[in-house]
């Protein structure tokens, strides 16, 4: 074990040991990285993300709806990942009139109803180490046989012929190889796929990811596939690790991002009255919480 992976170890146990003793109303010492993500923070100018105003309907299900944006709001900036579980479930909530008796056919049906040009603008937003998250379940695990088998009956059933060549292109391209570097080379082409840049694939050329695959992708591949990982706790709480880095952060903000934003392009059509907002409005308010974005994490979002 790491000289640094036995200081978090400690670190971790410490916080129980003394919360044992003291109670848990006393804050627990914060780890490096939680300081320098805290101290970037503190830099925005204290704004870090502004989100829309709605207004007050008299539903019970919006309702419930708002009080998990609450708790994802009140979650920021300091776990975004809890800010995630919260918005996700505003969001799967949402679906829960679409046609369908599994949370699965539902959230299909949910993403052939988003505003694509707003499913485009967040795919833009996208950090590296989202797609280094996506290129690791959907080509390497996929390669090795280790994929869960919820996600591969998503990427069997729910996928699109675009999205299969592109994910084909990717393990024969990179998912065998041992060269050094092989998985981020994957990940940053899958990263301009993503973002809407027209690509050649061998022997393809003028390869474009439609609308399409991109919201089947950001849902059901992406979103669900982190969803499930958390709720089934197989994945490391990402802030106390040893490999925490400002980067880490990166990747669950954005999953963050991305489903408050796909409520938000949702209630355009189940309740248009919520927000009031139009496909601009929508996208000016992601554009200028992406420049707040960036301009915390700066390289690390990149990186």
């Amino acid at each position: 074990m790491s000289a640094d992976a036995s200081y978090h170890r400690a670190q971790r146990l410490s916080a129980i040991a003394r919360w044992a003793e003291a109670g848990v109303l006393e804050e627990r010492a914060r780890l490096p990285i939680e300081k320098a993500f805290d101290d970037r923070v503190e830099k925005t100018g204290g704004q870090f993300f502004k989100p829309i105003a709605v207004a007050d309907l008299d539903d019970v299900v919006f309702h419930r709806e708002i009080s998990y944006l609450i708790d994802a709001l009140d979650a920021l900036p300091k776990r975004v990942d809890q800010a995630f579980d919260s918005a996700w479930k505003a969001f799967e909530l949402e679906t829960a009139s679409f046609t369908g008796r599994r949370i699965t056919d539902r959230l299909e049906t949910a993403s052939l109803r988003l505003d694509v040009a707003v499913v485009a603008a967040i795919c833009a937003a996208v950090p590296a180490q989202t797609c280094e998250y996506a290129y690791k379940r959907l080509v390497e695990d996929f390669i090795d046989e280790r994929a869960e088998e919820g996600l591969k009956s998503r990427a069997r059933v729910r996928s699109t012929p675009q999205l299969d060549q592109l994910f084909n292109y990717l393990k024969q391209a990179y998912g065998g190889s041992s060269l050094q570097g092989a998985r981020r080379k994957g990940a940053m082409l899958l990263r301009r796929a993503l973002r809407g840049e027209t690509l050649t694939l061998g022997d393809v050329e003028g390869f474009r990811l439609d609308g399409e695959s991109l919201s089947r992708f950001l849902v059901l591949l992406l979103l669900y596939t982190a969803r499930n990982e958390r709720f089934h706790g197989t994945s490391f709480s990402p802030f106390v690790s040893s490999d925490a880095t400002i980067s880490t952060y990166s990747h669950p903000f954005f999953l963050f991002l991305a489903s408050y934003y796909l409520l938000l392009t949702t209630w355009m059509q189940t309740r248009p009255d919520a927000t009031g907002a139009t496909r601009e409005t929508l996208i000016e308010s992601l554009d200028a919480n992406t420049q707040t974005t960036l301009g915390l994490f700066g390289r690390h979002w990149d990186q």
